[in-house]
């Protein structure tokens, strides 16, 4: 419609006005970063949700799907398979990987075993497909064919996001992490495959991904509340304490040769000289001779030393005949193989309880034991005037006592409670909080699994700095020993935002017909906004009216009709925001009658 098709009488009507706004700027902006404020959250906080793709936040991928598994060998510690089709033989991992086709065509066979392997690509992939959700359209849907950002891309399901897409980009994410060719996958070979990845998108300068080694608790809390994604190797280990095996000993005993103990250290002792480096029990033989008390054995490393170096007590009970006494050390006792030790027994309540038994090596001549330095009663000689040994055995454990890792499993972390100490994980095999779930290849289908978090190490030998004692394993503990953490690089370059409508016209509903210095409108009109960002993409635009927020619009085309009764100066103003948080404005001063 021309501009010129209106009569003098409209023109004239707003003459007065476009006097006055003419001397007024017509267009002003300014820019504003919105930042993180850096407080934790009360509670939990959760990884975000994106109504897209991501409706239900951290996606919850599986790995028990198709043949994602390798073979590792059964008791024999021998791989007995053999390896079919592409699989590979691994004698690094001493196991069958399942090759590039990602599918285990060999059979377990003799004690061989068969066991998932893909929780490190699966851990990547729950990453991945929440930071493309992101940053993808905020309105689109899984199989509308838009795809807008490039870390996942289309691997042949007809969608980037839809459900059968899940499974194609995790397998290609173990052949770049090379988990498909080894059967595991080592945590560098993680950090190396997602480095490659952000490559090969164009988006190496828009990610970082570190490795941490030991990671506290509190630095993965930072994290997953900074919005970052953290995954998780966790450890899990047995603690096995071997058999006793005896090193010294005289283990020969006469009913009749025994004496009482008494209350005082170094009174009824005993020496000798270990082959090995620690002691963890001692055994005496002992029979009753009054009521029951606490037998106290100490451990010295001098001779009439005053402080022992090891002290076990134990109250062996009513003894009715000679019986072996288990005295047990904790923590063991630290030897050095050839060197003399002794040590001394006694009760602990005066008066008559235990008689300990001794060898007169007169009464059995040609004895196999090495003789000790055994006394009674402090008298070096007994009764028939020769040496003495009383009897006792020193027991190691073999092997010592030790916590052996025996399974190393990914986990991607889904929210934190800061106050409770608790963590939630996408377990790519544990369904928790959801056991009758089925399909985890779709992203709204998740068991956000929880569990407490002890600070600490369950053992002194485990190098973590916490642990998740309700963890559900076959072994004692299950420790978490390194982190993957998969950052953002900060968005700092603020959206482009720019008014296309109304323009510096006359609008008489909703058209322009005479173009002036200012807007002035007649009536009700659409504002229409154009709003760019290279890095993080637009999130939402928001249009108000003298600071009043009047609508939020989430998608391109950016638009609101503005049909409120009006009659004077007005300040209109919409907002851009990014994903990143960051935001710029445009003002424009219009006037708007009826």
């Amino acid at each position: 419609m021309s501009v010129r098709t209106y009569g003098k009488a409209v023109v004239t009507f707003f003459v007065l006005g476009l006097l006055v706004l003419s001397s007024a700027q017509a267009v002003s902006f300014s820019r504003v970063k919105q930042t993180d404020s850096g407080s934790l959250d009360v509670g939990w906080h959760w990884k975000a949700s994106y109504p897209n793709y991501a409706p239900k936040g951290m996606p919850d991928f599986s790995q028990q799907q198709d043949r994602w598994k390798k073979i590792s060998p059964g008791p024999n510690g021998v791989i007995n398979s053999t390896v079919v089709g592409d699989d590979v033989l691994n004698l690094d991992e001493n196991c069958i990987a399942p090759g590039p086709d990602c599918y285990l065509n060999s059979t377990a066979a003799g004690d061989d075993v068969e066991e998932w392997v893909f929780c490190g690509p699966v851990a990547v992939a729950n990453c991945f497909w929440w930071f493309d959700s992101k940053y993808a359209d905020p309105a689109g849907y899984p199989g509308d064919g838009n795809d807008q950002f490039s870390l996942v891309g289309d691997y042949g399901a007809g969608d980037d996001h839809a459900s059968a897409n899940a499974p194609l980009l995790i397998e290609d994410l173990a052949r770049a992490m090379n988990t498909t060719e080894k059967g595991t996958t080592h945590i560098g070979d993680m950090q190396t495959g997602v480095e490659g990845w952000f490559n090969d998108t164009g988006l190496a300068d828009r990610f970082t991904v570190e490795t941490y080694n030991r990671p506290s608790f509190s630095f993965i809390e930072e994290q997953i509340e900074a919005s970052q994604d953290v995954i998780l190797l966790l450890g899990s280990y047995n603690f096995t304490i071997g058999p006793k095996v005896v090193d010294q000993q005289q283990p020969l005993v006469q009913s009749y040769l025994n004496d009482q103990l008494q209350t005082m250290t170094w009174n009824d002792f005993q020496s000798f000289t270990p082959n090995v480096t620690r002691l963890d029990a001692i055994q005496i033989c002992l029979v009753s001779n009054g009521q029951p008390c606490n037998v106290e054995v100490n451990v010295y490393d001098t001779y009439q030393s005053a402080t022992p170096i090891g002290t076990s007590v134990f109250n062996p009970g009513m003894l009715a005949a000679p019986t072996w006494v288990q005295f047990h050390f904790s923590p063991h006792v630290a030897l050095v193989p050839g060197n003399l030790y002794y040590f001394d027994v006694r009760v602990m309540v005066a008066g008559q309880h235990y008689e300990w038994f001794y060898i007169n090596f007169n009464v059995l001549p040609g004895d196999p034991y090495s003789r000790g330095s055994g006394w009674m009663d402090t008298n070096p000689v007994d009764y028939f005037g020769l040496p003495f040994d009383w009897s006792f055995k020193t027991e190691y454990y073999s092997p010592p006592p030790h916590s052996e890792r025996l399974e190393g499993h990914y986990v991607t972390c889904a929210g934190v409670n800061s106050d409770d100490f608790k963590i939630a994980f996408s377990d790519p095999t544990l369904d928790v909080a959801n056991a009758t779930a089925s399909n985890h290849n779709d992203a709204a289908n998740v068991s956000h699994d929880i569990y407490d978090v002890t600070l600490g190490s369950p053992e002194p030998d485990i190098d973590c700095l916490w642990w998740l004692p309700g963890y559900p394993s076959a072994y004692n503990y299950t420790v978490v020993e390194q982190a993957v953490v998969i950052c953002p690089v900060p968005d700092t370059t603020l959206p482009i935002i720019e008014i296309t409508k109304p323009i510096n016209a006359l609008y008489i509903f909703n058209f322009p017909i005479l173009y002036i210095t200012v807007p002035v409108i007649l009536g009700t009109v659409d504002v229409n906004v154009t709003a760019t960002d290279n890095d993080s993409g637009i999130d939402r635009v928001e249009f108000y009216v003298d600071n009043q927020l009047k609508t939020s619009d989430p998608s391109a085309p950016y638009s609101w009709v503005w049909s409120e009764r009006a009659f004077f100066y007005y300040t209109l103003k919409v907002v851009a925001y990014d994903k990143a948080g960051n935001s710029d404005y445009k003002e424009l001063k219009v006037w708007k009658f009826f």
